[in-house]
């Protein structure tokens, strides 16, 4: 899998979780620090090869029925340089 906009270490890897642990109450994941939420979007990533139905249609109706692998994404990042989305 290739992902487009990688970067070594994102602004958003500096910052310490500050989950009070123990504490059910003030940590993951009722309550998600900045740095739970940044590592959670991390983690949706897709880090390998995927497929995703990428059916033809014409005026409404389905023509042929296929799928597609997914090798190249692109990230789409926030001002921590933290991953809000994604797209290919």
């Amino acid at each position: 899998m290739k992902i487009n906009g990688l970067i070594k270490k994102a602004l958003w890897e500096n910052i310490p979780c500050c989950c009070i642990k123990g504490d059910i109450t003030h940590s993951y994941p009722l309550t998600k620090c900045d740095s739970c939420k940044f590592t959670e979007a991390w983690n949706s990533v897709p880090q390998e090869d995927f497929t995703v139905n990428d059916d033809k249609h014409k005026d409404g109706k389905l023509i042929k029925k296929q799928t597609k692998t997914v090798k190249e994404i692109t990230l789409v990042r926030g001002s921590f340089e933290d991953v809000i989305g994604w797209n290919y």
